[in-house]
């Protein structure tokens, strides 16, 4: 049977399995007893790319099938400093799974442009977990997070943009809920010390252990990138999530608001 290789993003850990994606996926949002813990995100790696610093021969040969003829779930080869050491031409493609175990596949395109936003939300994803507010585009904030010029900086990161509304151009305008983040005034004054304070580019809005994420509000998709480079995987519009997508839709839009 064939064995996947997978990087995780929550918790980050690198693991072999021989479950596809989807099965992985709820595998890791659920448990294999089906006790909920939230939602997923991960990465399919090539395993054609160099990972020679990864005991990749010795995973290998332990993700075989149990002595029942059950797949082997994951056969765990790194969980500490992963994301900086595969290559980022190696993610084949991203997966997003949600608490209830459904998982959306998304292909790697080209990143288009920012649009016209004045303010953005991330929710970083790896190796460490912030909710941050910014003036910059995703280009950008990877470029400003991962420059070794920084004081603080990491290797690479992994994030998503979230959606801001009527917030993303216009701070001080009245809200008619379709932002349903919790705390939301405090978001608000969040983006006014962006405004007021130019030279500053990136504010915290929560310091989070482990991201809630609310798929339902990602704007463009997931990124994953340092100095160097940015991979992009989009998420379809809310039109063809609907259309092509709607149990994964319906099940992402069923978690209330953080």
């Amino acid at each position: 049977m064939e064995c996947h290789l997978y990087l995780s993003l929550i918790p980050e850990a690198l693991i072999l399995s021989q479950l596809p994606p989807d099965k992985f996926g709820a595998y890791l949002a659920t448990g294999s007893k089906r006790q909920i813990e939230g939602p997923a995100v991960f990465l399919e790696v090539d395993q054609s790319a160099d990972l020679s610093g990864f005991r990749m021969d010795e995973a290998r040969a332990r993700c075989v099938l149990h002595r029942d003829g059950s797949p082997r779930k994951s056969v765990y080869m790194a969980v500490f400093n992963v994301l900086p050491r595969v290559p980022l031409e190696a993610l084949r493609r991203a997966y997003l799974t949600t608490p209830s175990g459904l998982t959306l596949g998304l292909d790697p395109a080209p990143w288009s442009g920012d649009g016209h936003d004045r303010f953005f939300l991330y929710q970083e994803l790896g190796p460490v977990y912030p909710r941050v507010a910014s003036s910059l585009g995703p280009n950008g904030f990877c470029d400003l997070v991962t420059s070794p010029d920084k004081l603080v900086s990491l290797p690479r990161l992994a994030f998503i943009d979230l959606k801001l509304g009527s917030l993303a151009t216009d701070t001080d305008i009245q809200l008619d809920g379709s932002v349903p983040y919790q705390n939301v005034e405090h978001l608000r004054e969040c983006l006014r010390a962006l405004r007021d304070h130019p030279a500053r580019m990136t504010k915290i809005v929560y310091r989070g252990m482990r991201p809630d994420i609310l798929f339902s509000m990602v704007r463009s998709g997931l990124f994953v990138g340092d100095t160097h480079g940015l991979r992009f995987f989009p998420i379809p519009t809310e039109d063809s999530l609907e259309a092509d997508h709607s149990l994964w839709w319906h099940s992402a839009r069923a978690v209330k608001g953080y």
